[in-house]
């Protein structure tokens, strides 16, 4: 049986047993990203989680200038943690943010799924915000002289 992973790159299960968790190479460069624990351990695997999440996304998140993930735990009783996720995404026309009383984001028991639900949110809001952004305002203007053959005149 071959080793799965998730999202994240991290090995669920093989034929020796269980690897340690080995995170996937990104396909696209790293895109800038401040991730902040509230009320609870700041650890590595939920910012390898998020850092998969915002490399799935892809073109979406391409032209993103910057941004911010706040991953919060929320004790409700002495055994009962929960977890929420709330994002603001710099783009070069606005910003793109997802709330915590977004309607797919909602508060989970579950730190992994309360990303995932985050993401999927912002997945929603960045397909908004490039539907109403022309394409010059998603990416930034063109650079003067891009697409020109350097040494070739136009003359």
């Amino acid at each position: 049986m071959e080793g799965l992973t998730g999202p994240s790159g991290v090995a669920r299960a093989t034929s020796n047993g269980i690897e340690p968790s080995r995170p996937a190479a990104p396909s696209v460069p790293l895109r800038p990203c401040r991730i902040t624990f509230d009320g609870l351990y700041a650890s590595e695997a939920p910012r390898i989680e998020v850092r998969a999440w915002l490399d799935r996304l892809g073109a979406l998140t391409a032209p993103m200038t910057g941004g911010h993930v706040a991953i919060e735990s929320i004790v409700q009783s002495r055994k009962e943690r929960r977890y929420r996720v709330h994002m603001e995404l710099t783009m070069p026309a606005g910003v793109v943010i997802v709330e915590l009383d977004h309607p797919s984001n909602g508060v989970h028991e579950d730190l992994y799924v309360a990303i995932r639900n985050a993401f999927r949110a912002a997945r929603r809001e960045l397909e908004l915000y490039c539907r109403d952004h022309p394409v010059e305002a998603r990416i930034g203007p063109a650079e003067p002289g891009a697409g020109e053959l350097p040494g070739i005149g136009t003359g």
